[in-house]
């Protein structure tokens, strides 16, 4: 156990536990509550055994905690509730007797009241330990998340932080409540006889090597165990996200096999992390039966010898039990701590992760000139994509960009949206550079179609409404229209309360663009952006989705990434991205005079429109 484990986990809990403050005293309350309960057990038990076996009720112990032992405990005990003479020994040990059942029962109950608060804080603070996780996650940089796999970090968010919060039933059930009452044991049991207390502190001493001996290999097989399980979650939901790729490839056994594999990783790491874990049950039953035998063979040697009474034997042996029972409980906690700071390290390396794009801290509410890039230099880790780029576009206009494939095209659109930063230049709007403005008041000026149209998992339209709260229904069918969506919308069984599934795997691909569409204009943004929008598609998709880009790119701001010439045509200004360099900027016809590639561009498409015509 690490202190920056310790300090991990501490910061974590300190930070959700926090707003449950007065919750968490009253727990800690409870706790002790529960312990002070359980220190009166053996309090209980000694004037019962003292009845019982005939003693009586002894003379007053010496005043003061220093004298007090097991040896005159039920004595205290009689004394201090004024009991000088018990007239009815078994009358006297039945009322003791319903009395320790009644404290028993109390303290059955406050344990329960204990889990109950613990549960209630636990699943509070986990839960605003997920939302803050998870907003933390939405506010990194486009960056992480091609470096992550999807799965792991559903895994963080659900499993790991779920595991960091069981650290509050550990601290507060044992770690702060155990040691009391192994102090207080302890120190009944080093009153009544030195000799005795050797087996219990052989008894601390064995349990602690049983800790130390297993506490790191569970740390690391702890840790493992969580990334087989990340694993696994991103194994099941690629194979499903990909079932139409799976099946079509005739790829089930391909992946059966794939998912078997990691299967038998898993059952590997999970054994060996249930063998160490759970190895310490048996390894700490077998110190218990020995130090037990050590305790009985020690106070019987004692008892023989004169020097306890029957009673404090029988009761010596009762909180020597009792105190062994709580090093176990205490040793137990420390073991569960390594899962417990192994899932924590892992949150905290979420919470640890800086967006690369940081927000600047003004506002921007419209779009009245012109965005500009200017000696715009960018590359992914070192490999060049971008080379001093520089263009506008100018309120009003329709500008394309066209080029070969791997030009830079869609990282000058992530450039735009300021998914990420240039490594050298600028991006303006309105003369202001993006990396002073908010990122969420500046994406909000864009409607943006992507090359795949990605629909959520809900009805068409909440799909059009998405992020939009405040949008009508009738915008919503307005934009539908526009996007040559309403007819086919209008054709389903629920209309716009169609669930699309997960992706928009129950629409076409050309139905799933055009919904795409009518998501980026319902909110009438001043810009659009469409990332290729028309590719992939069949002929009849292509020419509704090109029809409905015609109708809602005119008269607007628009930057179209486009591989048809009837888009590029009609464009205001063409930009010719060859090799992460601008080749040329102009309009259809002086690009056909100035520019190689895009004549090569042209010559290509007309040629494949030719070979079409004689099919």
């Amino acid at each position: 156990m690490t202190n920056r484990g310790m300090r991990t986990l501490g910061w974590l809990l300190g930070r959700y536990m926090r707003p449950y403050w007065p919750k968490v005293a009253l727990l800690i309350g409870v706790s002790y509550t529960a312990t002070l309960l359980a220190g009166l057990l053996p309090v209980l038990m000694a004037p019962i055994l003292d009845l019982a076996l005939g003693r009586g009720v002894q003379a007053a112990p010496p005043a003061g905690l220093g004298g007090l032992s097991l040896n005159n405990l039920g004595a205290t005990f009689f004394h201090a509730v004024g009991i000088e003479r018990v007239a009815s020994p078994f009358k006297g040990v039945v009322v003791l007797c319903l009395l320790y059942v009644a404290v028993g029962w109390l303290k059955a109950g406050v344990d329960f009241a204990s889990y109950i608060l613990t549960l209630w804080i636990r699943t509070r603070a986990g839960a605003a330990m997920q939302r803050d996780l998870f907003q933390h996650l939405l506010g990194l940089s486009m960056g992480f998340f091609t470096r992550q796999r999807t799965g792991e970090l559903v895994s963080r968010l659900e499993t790991d932080t779920r595991s960091t919060t069981t650290g509050l039933e550990t601290i507060a059930g044992t770690v702060l409540t155990a040691p009391l009452l192994i102090a207080f044991y302890g120190y009944l049991l080093v009153r009544t006889s030195p000799l005795l207390v050797i087996a219990a502190v052989g008894a601390a001493l064995l349990h602690w090597g049983v800790t130390s001996a297993i506490r790191n290999p569970i740390h690391r097989f702890a840790a493992s165990q969580l990334e087989i399980f990340a694993e696994l979650a991103t194994r099941f939901q690629e194979a499903f996200l990909s079932i139409r790729v799976v099946k079509s490839l005739g790829a089930e056994a391909f992946e059966f096999k794939r998912l078997a594999r990691l299967l038998d990783e898993s059952l590997r790491r999970h054994l060996r992390f249930g063998a160490y874990k759970h190895a310490e049950d048996p390894a700490r039953a077998a110190v218990n039966v020995f130090v037990e035998a050590a305790i009985l063979s020690l106070a019987a040697w004692e008892l023989l010898a004169g020097r306890l009474a029957v009673s404090t034997f029988f009761l010596f042996l009762y909180v020597g039990r009792a105190v062994i029972a709580q090093l176990g409980l205490l040793g137990n906690a420390y073991t569960q701590m390594q899962t417990i700071l192994a899932a924590s390290t892992r949150v905290e390396q979420l919470f640890a992760q800086q967006p690369r794009v940081r927000d600047g801290a003004e506002t921007i509410n419209g779009f009245r000139d012109r965005l500009a890039l200017l000696d715009v230099t960018f590359d992914y880790d070192d490999e060049p994509v971008l080379d001093r780029v520089s263009f506008e576009i100018v309120r009003g206009e329709i500008v394309a960009l066209v080029g070969p494939s791997g030009s830079g095209k869609s990282t000058l659109a992530d450039l735009l949206l300021r998914f990420y930063d240039p490594r050298s230049g600028t991006v303006t709007i309105d003369g202001r550079d993006l990396r002073t403005l908010r990122q969420d008041s500046y994406r909000r000026l864009f409607g943006v179609v992507p090359q795949e149209a990605l629909l959520m998992n809900a009805s068409i339209r909440d799909n059009i409404a998405y992020g939009r709260e405040h949008v009508t229904d009738a915008a919503i069918e307005q934009a539908a229209r526009i996007a040559n969506a309403h007819e086919f919308i209008s054709e389903l069984a629920d209309g716009y309360a169609t669930v699309v599934g997960d992706r928009g795997v129950r629409l076409s691909g050309g139905q799933r663009q055009r919904v795409a569409i009518a998501r980026a204009i319902v909110a009438q943004p001043p810009i659009l952006l469409l990332d290729e929008a028309t590719s992939a598609l069949d002929s009849e998709s292509e020419r509704l989705v090109q029809q409905a880009i015609d109708r809602v790119i005119t008269g607007r701001t628009s930057v179209v990434i486009a591989h048809r010439l009837s888009t590029v045509m009609h464009a205001d200004r063409i930009v010719v991205l060859h090799r992460g360099r601008v080749e040329a900027i102009g309009r259809h016809a002086e690009l056909m005079a100035a520019s190689p590639t895009y004549q090569q561009l042209c010559r290509l498409q007309f040629a494949e429109a030719e070979a079409l015509g004689r099919y």
